[in-house]
């Protein structure tokens, strides 16, 4: 049996912050633990010009989601969607490839869930590595990953 996740992470756009309170939120609740989940910008999908990749502002998530909490940092405005540009796959995994870093060096719990969309999931493959494959929508992906902190000392 796989245990609760230690954390929860969630991208910022509201069908990811209902999914995750669809998915988790009466589990937390039936085993007596807390339901906190952790926006972090950097796990939203792919920025395009499309306004569904628009997140809403930081006082409607506080307003809508008040048990999450939100990252230092977060700006009330959405900073990174312009409506103007494609982010390009590179890009997008370079995102995904930080995030992933920030969560793994401070984050002390074993299992961690991940609440994002399809090509979020898409890049988090790339960056970690894995063959990529496209994730249908609605689906829950069970990825496992082992990370290990690699010396980067100069000599």
């Amino acid at each position: 049996m796989v245990p609760l996740p230690g954390t929860i992470y969630t991208s910022p756009l509201a069908r990811c912050l209902e999914t995750t309170r669809l998915i988790f939120a009466k589990v937390f609740e039936q085993q007596k633990q807390q339901f906190r989940p952790i926006i972090k910008e950097s796990l939203r999908e792919l920025l395009t010009d499309h306004t569904c990749d628009r997140r809403s502002t930081r006082s409607w998530i506080e307003e809508h989601y008040p048990d999450y909490v939100i990252e230092p940092g977060f700006s009330e405005e959405d900073k990174l969607w312009t409506g103007g540009r494609w982010e390009t796959f590179e890009e997008h995994t370079a995102r995904k490839q930080q995030v992933l870093e920030e969560i793994f060096s401070t984050d002390e719990n074993t299992f961690v869930a991940l609440t994002v969309h399809s090509y979020a999931m898409s890049a988090i493959l790339r960056a970690v590595g894995w063959s990529e494959f496209r994730v249908q929508e609605g689906s829950s992906v069970a990825l496992f990953v082992r990370a290990e902190k690699v010396d980067q000392t100069i000599e």
